[in-house]
């Protein structure tokens, strides 16, 4: 027979596999400072060739996200549960597998298409359709996303605007938050930065000109305070240079990989990154 004390020491072992054992990681609120990712290389995604089969393995920890720049403003992000996500989908820049999700910033021919791969569960449009205003929030398994609207100027010189026509995509899972900025045209309001959050990773596109100038952009990242930029929507390497020199102002170190996936997972980074993917995926 067990004594006292053993047996409540075997009790409370069972209480802990009982309980810890079915512990699902939470989603994150983007309102409290999330933990910061760090980077390891991740080999496993290509850009093509495989199934959702294939998509099972190498298992992610729970906490860890797998990112793959697919080119041009698309991202692949993966979560520990396998909920995969495509940001501006648009058919072309593609995985090789139909994602749980798409996600599409705005209505423009290399950012969106009507002509989604059967299998997709949800299809989210960033923009103001005849169904109303844009209002997304999704959540399937450990993965949550939700969007703020922003608009768009239809001149140069912003003398038109169409309202509602692009979305900030926010990616929330294991108390990790990622914002897409798709296709931003304006400097980002106390309003927006309030319904964003506070975010670990900001995608930014830093072409200089057809989206907000780089100074501005630089304001926005500023703005939202990311422990991570990962630019898009790169037209140049000049451009991106000049950008890169901005975030440095700001603390950021430049970090260029040489391959297209990575996970990030929630230890510490030592230092503010601008993670710069290869130039031939630009």
């Amino acid at each position: 027979m067990f004594g006292p004390r053993k047996s409540l020491a075997f009790l409370v072992l069972a209480l802990i596999v009982l309980f810890g054992g079915a512990h699902t990681p939470a989603l994150a609120t983007c309102l409290p400072v999330a933990k910061a990712p760090t980077l390891s290389p991740h080999p496993y995604f290509m850009r093509a060739g495989f199934s959702r089969a294939a998509i099972q393995g190498p298992v992610l920890l729970p906490g860890r996200v797998a990112l793959s720049y697919l080119g041009h403003s698309s991202f692949l992000i993966r979560t520990s549960q396998n909920v995969t996500d495509i940001t501006d989908y648009n058919g072309v820049e593609v995985a090789g597998f139909p994602p749980d999700i798409v996600t599409m910033n705005h209505a423009h021919e290399s950012h969106y298409t009507d002509f989604v791969e059967p299998g997709v569960r949800h299809i989210l449009r960033g923009w103001m359709t005849l169904k109303g205003y844009p209002r997304h929030n999704v959540t399937l398994r450990d993965m949550r996303v939700r969007n703020v609207a922003t608009n768009i100027r239809t001149d140069m010189d912003a003398s038109g605007t169409e309202i509602a026509g692009n979305s900030i995509f926010i990616f929330e899972t294991n108390g990790f938050c990622l914002a897409h900025l798709g296709h931003l045209h304006h400097p980002l309001t106390a309003s927006h930065l309030g319904r964003i959050g506070q975010v670990d990773v900001v995608m930014a596109p830093v072409d200089g000109g057809m989206t907000l100038n780089h100074d501005e952009m630089a304001k926005a990242i500023k703005a939202l305070k990311p422990k991570m930029v990962v630019p898009m929507h790169i037209f140049g390497l000049d451009s991106l240079a000049y950008f890169t020199t901005l975030m440095r102002d700001q603390g950021y170190v430049p970090l260029r990989v040489t391959t297209d996936n990575f996970q990030l997972s929630r230890n510490v980074l030592r230092r503010k990154t601008v993670l710069i993917f290869p130039e031939n995926l630009f």
